[in-house]
């Protein structure tokens, strides 16, 4: 066995931020009301609320922040800080075994020591990157390249009947995930379908550019946005473009990262990566209102009744009137130390409207007036040892079905909430940045590690787990996978390298395999008994 320790890596954090920053911050965190027994949790947030605000932009703060207190104890530095229960709690260790697999002391502390770990690496690489005398370390070099940790079925749950609701139509995909509450539900698909027609949008696509939200359907007409600020309506039987606007762009650089679109009635909804909300009329594309937020929106809004909710991507919620654009209200999230490029839509239904936010945390608020009801933090550790689950953010859309809320972190993997209340009922390690689809009283998911899951609402068990990749050809670079969605009896997702595949949602065998020729990383709506792909080059394929 190896043991390693973050600590080492406390010189070189306190050169980044400086003596000044290191005071400064210790001085904040010296004013903490620490209690004895408190938990690694607390601790945590109460940090994050005493840190000062120009700490909170650089690298990952709460690892900065661990180091600097490993430094405390070790050097005694700060004397202030030496007699606060804090630093009487035990310093994490992260040992990797025979099979490089990585476990951690303290549970809550397991991905700040690993990331402490990996940022210590990242400042050693820098500083080896000038010229020095120092001569290497001896000893033998480990590879500790993380290994995938694959989920495993519930045979348990393998045997229990498996129910799911017949397909049903399914007119309208008005917003991301279907409805305000993200449950498509079962949809209508032919068995066997061809592509019908494609359509390029306009637009510069590259690696300076993303789209970020799929296309809407509503009242037979595709919407869609590109990375210039055009927004296209569609005939979504035929694809014929029926209109086509460019939305005034304050900042015209921000447009080349888009926003996301909704409609409710005749009026369709887009935000804008330089913070601008328009109403449009979704028969011929006229204007009705804007308001401009003054930051980046990056997530589809989520419209229900006469409201619209939009988070932004410094984890603020607002709420506007659907009629005229009018402010209601707004509420704040702490602020994320490391997300996503895209933020997910809030999901809204019943009157409350929950929130995700970059933090890993997630609010449940009332609809009418953002009156708080309760709210809860996806940044626990995560078992599966992957760099990725060091990042907090709550990637996907919630869902709320049945009175219960879904929510999946980065960081905290799939749990189930009592809406009312806030109970968690169960929670499976599933990492995952894409929205899981509910179906009667079964649940599909992807995880980043480019498996399917079939999960039985009532206890969290899991199905069965299928491999994606299985008999494709190898991908020149990393595999992503987007969806799923459950249409004509199939789950189908659609992979970052152009390949749709469809699977049994009772089994999880693989059905059929299209080739797209183009890579793709948004997931696949259906609506109006058509299947459609949005690809990152900007075409829109459809399936009828």
């Amino acid at each position: 066995m190896v043991g390693v320790t973050p600590s080492a890596s406390c010189s070189r954090l306190v050169r980044v931020l400086g003596t000044t920053g290191v005071n400064s911050l210790c001085a904040s965190l010296s004013k903490i009301s620490w209690q004895k027994g408190t938990s690694w949790r607390l601790l945590f947030s109460r940090v994050m609320l005493n840190l000062p605000k120009r700490y909170k932009t650089k690298v990952r703060l709460f690892q900065v922040c661990v180091c600097i207190f490993q430094g405390v104890k070790a050097n005694s530095l700060y004397p202030n800080l030496l007699s606060k229960p804090f630093c009487r709690l035990p310093i994490p260790t992260v040992t990797l075994n025979s099979r490089n697999n990585i476990k951690v002391g303290n549970p809550f502390m397991r991905h700040v020591a690993l990331t402490s770990t990996i940022l210590a690496t990242a400042l050693l690489l820098a500083a080896c990157s000038s010229k020095s005398d120092v001569p290497p370390l001896q000893g033998q070099r480990i590879d500790v390249t993380l290994q995938p940790t694959l989920l495993q079925a519930n045979p348990g749950a393998a045997k229990e009947p498996f129910e799911i609701p017949a397909p049903a139509a399914l007119e309208n995909w008005g917003q991301r995930g279907a409805n305000s509450a993200h449950v498509p539900g079962h949809a209508q698909l032919a068995q066997s379908v061809k592509r019908a027609w494609t359509y390029k949008l306009g637009g510069k696509y590259g690696r300076d550019t993303a789209l970020l939200n799929p296309p809407v359907v509503h009242s037979g007409r595709l919407f869609a946005i590109n990375t210039e600020g055009e927004v296209t309506a569609l005939d979504a039987k035929t694809g014929k473009k029926l209109w086509e606007v460019e939305l005034p762009f304050a900042k015209k650089s921000e447009a080349l990262v888009t926003g996301g679109l909704a409609v409710l009635g005749n009026l369709l909804f887009v935000t804008t990566g330089d913070g601008q909300v328009f109403a449009l009329t979704a028969s011929n594309g006229k204007q009705a209102w804007k308001t401009d937020l003054a930051v980046p929106l990056r997530a589809a809004p989520t419209v229900e009744g006469e409201r619209v909710f939009i988070t932004s991507h410094d984890n603020r919620m607002f709420a506007l009137n659907a009629l005229d654009g009018a402010l209601l209200w707004t509420h704040s999230g702490m602020d994320g130390t490391l997300g996503y490029l895209a933020s997910p839509a809030p999901a809204a239904e019943g009157g409350v409207v929950a929130v995700p936010y970059s933090s890993g945390e997630i609010y449940i608020l009332r609809a009418s007036d953002g009156r708080y009801i309760w709210h809860d933090s996806l940044t626990s550790s995560f078992s599966g040892q992957d760099p990725e689950s060091t990042v907090t953010a709550i990637a996907a859309p919630p869902v709320i079905a049945d009175g219960l809320l879904y929510v999946v972190g980065l960081n905290g993997g799939l749990s189930a909430y009592g809406v009312a209340n806030g109970q968690r009922f169960w929670r499976v390690d599933v990492l995952t940045s894409q929205m899981p689809i509910v179906a009667g009283m079964q649940m599909f998911a992807l995880t980043e590690k480019g498996e399917m899951v079939a999960i039985n609402r009532r206890d969290g068990s899991i199905r069965w787990v299928a491999d994606l990749a299985k008999g494709l050809k190898d991908s020149e670079g990393p595999r992503y996978w987007s969806g799923p969605m459950l249409a004509g009896g199939r789950l189908i997702t659609v992979s970052s390298d152009g390949f749709a595949v469809s699977v049994n949602p009772e089994t999880g065998e693989k059905i059929t395999t299209t080739e797209l020729d183009e890579p793709t990383t948004l997931p696949p709506i259906v609506a109006d008994g058509g299947l459609f792909f949005l690809t990152d080059s900007g075409h829109i394929i459809s399936f009828r």
